[in-house]
């Protein structure tokens, strides 16, 4: 019972809120833009032209998209190239790894958590408050993605051509990759004390796991290296197809990807709960 009410005690819910809130304030103003921005953009090139720009990228290249180059050149297929776009990418990257290491190397770097400690609270409930504030952080701003997409699309330059529910699935892809950084960021972050050491070996991991994604695509000798890296099941412009095949492949890229986030938090957790923390300053 104490567990639970220190979970839910709303000054700690409330300063770690607070902790995000630019953040979230910051990122939900890009991602509300971005779309719009994007697809108008987008429409301006004729599907003729675009067609004609594809057959000019080399075959060996054209892999590295994901799907065949027919799905591409079509409204969904181009939309959907925004959630890899690095607007997208790069934002879910910076949520996941900014956040997760603020879970306990970046309040012992500030000097915050000896005072979140003197409270009656376990450390156990002031690492879930986090995890749960994390992940709401997510939701909202997927939230925000997906009316901004549905929007863009519905009223946009192709608006009744696709429809707009179709990409639901990909924006869940985005939220998968944004709780799934922020579980592994938590756990490394728990069990350092820096955290520009926990951003600076999550910034190293993200790096290493791009590069096996993309030798296990483009290498016939290498293709078991793409099974090394998370961002192989973070793949949302193969989920815009609006078929029962998309959530399928959805439930399991969202699986992997939620399933090493709680795990990150559960290792997180257990480590924070047993280790020593350094001496104020």
């Amino acid at each position: 019972m104490r567990w639970t009410q220190a979970v839910w005690n709303r000054a700690i819910w409330n300063r770690t809120w607070g902790d995000q809130r630019g953040l979230v304030l910051a990122l939900a103003t890009l991602w509300a833009a971005f779309p719009w921005i994007y697809i108008g953009l987008s429409a301006q090139i004729p599907m003729t032209d675009f067609q004609v720009l594809l057959r000019l990228i080399p075959e060996d290249w054209q892999r590295i998209s994901g799907v065949p180059l027919a799905d591409v050149a079509t409204p969904a297929g181009r939309v959907a190239l925004a959630f890899i776009d690095p607007v997208i990418v790069l934002a879910a990257t910076v949520w996941g790894i900014t956040r997760g290491s603020d879970a306990v190397s970046g309040q012992l770097e500030r000097g915050t958590m000896e005072m979140v400690l003197a409270a009656p609270v376990s450390r156990t409930a002031v690492f879930v408050t986090q995890a749960l504030a994390v992940t709401a952080g997510a939701a909202v701003l997927c939230g925000i993605l997906l009316a901004s997409v549905w929007t863009a699309v519905a009223y946009g330059p192709w608006a009744g051509t696709v429809a707009p529910a179709r990409f639901v699935p990909a924006v869940a892809n985005v939220f998968g990759l944004m709780v799934g950084l922020a579980g592994i960021t938590a756990a490394v972050s728990a069990a350092d004390s820096h955290r520009w050491r926990t951003i600076a070996i999550l910034c190293g991991f993200y790096v290493v796991s791009l590069l096996a994604k993309l030798v296990g695509r483009l290498s016939d000798t290498f293709g078991w290296v793409g099974w090394l890296s998370m961002f192989g099941v973070y793949e949302p412009q193969r989920l815009v197809g609006g078929t029962v095949a998309a959530w399928t492949i959805l439930a399991t890229y969202d699986g992997v990807l939620l399933g090493l986030g709680i795990l990150g938090y559960a290792v997180g957790a257990v480590i924070f709960a047993r280790r020593d923390l350094p001496a104020p300053l």
